[in-house]
């Protein structure tokens, strides 16, 4: 008798704790970033270390800010342009690009691929200085909300313009949002 009440006992408790379904709680609101389309603005700041002869300027080291707006064309895939301000060891460039998103899902934490492609204009000289570049990268996500995360990545960075080419392993941190 004293075994089947324990039993019994056990029994009740492992089914009140115990279930075969996932739990989704409507409190929790960071269980997926917003999943619909519609505009988007990610803020970074990003670093970035030379590779190959960095004694030349615009090739060391740079870091800087950038803002990046655009729309988010379904769950995965957003579409946006960006600017900013990069500080170089040569002096300051101002990017101007095209940036690419793809995340793989809208958990709290989400991997995505990234790729920008522009322009880095030198206003001391434009037509001599102006180089174009390239930067794919990974990175994730961590949702906070449903309109509101952070994102880490790093990426490759390529740059040519004035009869010079650099390359540079770049990271970026920065925040997301949806409105």
């Amino acid at each position: 008798m004293k075994h089947a009440s324990v039993l019994l006992l056990l029994i009740a408790l492992v089914s009140f704790t115990s279930s075969a379904q996932v739990k989704i709680s409507p409190n929790n609101p960071s269980a997926q970033f917003n999943p619909d389309e519609g505009f988007i603005t990610i803020n970074e700041l990003t670093a970035g270390v030379g590779l190959g002869v960095t004694n030349v300027p615009y090739s060391k080291s740079y870091f800087g800010f950038t803002t990046i707006n655009g729309y988010q064309i379904n769950k995965s895939f957003v579409a946006a342009a960006g600017t900013g301000v990069l500080a170089y060891n040569g002096g300051v460039l101002i990017p101007l690009f095209l940036d690419f998103r793809y995340r793989f899902n809208t958990e709290p934490f989400t991997p995505f691929l990234w790729a920008d492609g522009g322009f880095l204009l030198n206003f001391k000289d434009v037509v001599n200085e102006t180089k174009q570049f390239l930067n794919p990268g990974v990175g994730i996500k961590y949702t906070f909300s449903r309109n509101f995360a952070a994102n880490l990545g790093a990426g490759f960075l390529l740059q040519s313009g004035a009869g010079a080419r650099d390359s540079f392993i770049n990271f970026k941190g920065g925040v997301t949002y949806k409105f």
